[in-house]
């Protein structure tokens, strides 16, 4: 069979699932995150300076396991990180505070007060820009001296003076210098993509959105700020992650759309049962990822929506989407009760735990795929994944957890 021909057919394969159709066997898609680089002695801080370094990492898992999809993760590089000094991130190197085997980190923060939701709400994008980026980025402290809401000729004209203030324009020079710096990454990830496809595999995901309450409560409110506004600023924080899906969702979209994405990765942090109640789910989370997951369905693409923590009490609210459109992927739930409700209408991927790849027996391994395989493999619609993404299990726990799905896994 020629590279092509394999690459059809585990196309198919995950495809089938997606339809809630009946492949030849359950597909192997697992969320492998810093995976490559760790199994195959490439160090985060090569992999964050330089994409190119991981791409024999790439390669030999491709030849080991012969997955049927490529998940790629988010990996941010060096030269942005340094460009921009971000305060809420750490990262392996020098200048990021970490060991260079180290993952990199986000810190829970917050750069949008109380008093300054109402700014938000009525224009997003200038708070962005002059109040919560100055506070993010060190190198960007300068943008807070920016005005740039006049309409007025004669006025506006007398505020763009203020890019002559060394602090703007050092700022500006920052901006510019990490714009460079990712365009260089992007370059990168496409020879990683190149390397992907000439060996004869196929991206698991080709694009990543954020779910609007997890994107305003990781990167401006902070989640646990966010999480109490759900009580303490109901209308406001509504209104704020309607403006975020506005500006945000469905400019991606188009993006991706243009990329000729197929599947989308659509991460949710906080939609966890305990952080929030079945009532505050419905009413401040759902909506909004309701959207986004319908924007990118119409669009012509696939959400995948790992549903991070427990996600029990959900199961009924989420399964309000067409079927055969949408991918589940579960850290921690039910997976009979998940089978009944959300299988009716959307692929679930199995949620092997990560912690029983990385410290379990090969039989608690085998045990548990083969557990997860007859509840949710019967009638397809069934992809075999990890609970959360992948890094650091050895080469040899990932291989029986591979043989153990192909072994229980046949139709």
């Amino acid at each position: 069979m020629s590279k092509e021909q394999a690459r059809a057919q585990r196309d198919a394969r995950i495809e089938a699932a997606i339809q809630l159709k009946t492949p030849d066997r359950v597909p192997f898609a697992p969320k492998i995150a810093e995976f490559p680089m760790r199994a195959y002695h490439i160090s985060m801080y090569d992999a964050m300076m330089d994409a190119r370094n991981m791409t024999e990492g790439f390669r030999g898992y491709l030849q080991e396991y012969d997955p049927d999809a490529v998940f790629i993760d988010v990996l941010y590089g060096i030269p942005i990180l340094n460009a921009l000094s971000p305060v809420h991130l750490n990262w392996p190197g020098p200048d990021g505070g970490l060991a260079l085997n180290d993952s990199w980190q986000h810190l829970d923060a917050t750069f949008l007060e109380d008093h300054e939701y109402k700014e938000f709400i009525q224009d997003p994008t200038h708070t962005i820009l002059t109040k919560i980026l100055p506070r993010k980025y060190k190198n960007l402290k300068g943008l807070s001296k920016l005005y740039l809401r006049e309409v007025y000729d004669a006025l506006f004209f007398n505020d763009i003076a203020g890019l002559a203030d060394p602090e703007v324009q050092a700022a500006l020079s920052a901006l510019i210098a990490a714009g460079k710096a990712q365009n260089e990454r992007n370059q990168q990830m496409g020879q990683i993509m190149a390397c992907i496809e000439k060996e004869g595999y196929s991206t698991y995901n080709q694009g990543a959105l954020v779910n609007p309450f997890d994107a305003f409560a990781d990167c401006i409110r902070g989640i646990i700020r966010t999480v109490m506004d759900t009580m303490l600023f109901p209308a406001e924080l509504n209104q704020a992650l309607t403006a975020v899906t506005e500006m945000n969702v469905e400019r991606l979209i188009q993006v991706y759309k243009a990329m000729g994405a197929k599947r989308i990765f659509l991460p949710l942090h906080c939609g966890v049962d305990e952080f929030m109640s079945p009532a505050a789910y419905e009413k401040f989370y759902w909506p909004h990822l309701k959207k986004t997951i319908m924007t990118i369905i119409e669009n012509d693409m696939t959400p995948m929506v790992f549903c991070e923590g427990n996600y029990n009490s959900r199961l009924e609210i989420i399964s309000d989407v067409p079927k055969g459109k949408v991918i589940y992927m579960f850290e921690k739930v039910d997976l009979q009760k998940a089978k009944d409700i959300v299988g009716k209408v959307a692929c679930i991927c199995g949620s092997v735990p990560t912690a029983l790849l990385a410290f379990g027996t090969d039989q608690q391994i085998i045990d548990e795929t083969r557990r997860q395989i007859e509840i949710l493999a019967p009638g397809g619609g069934f992809i075999m994944d990890s609970s959360i993404t992948v890094s650091n299990v050895s080469r040899e726990k990932m291989s029986v957890w591979r043989e153990a799905t192909l072994k229980y896994g046949q139709y």
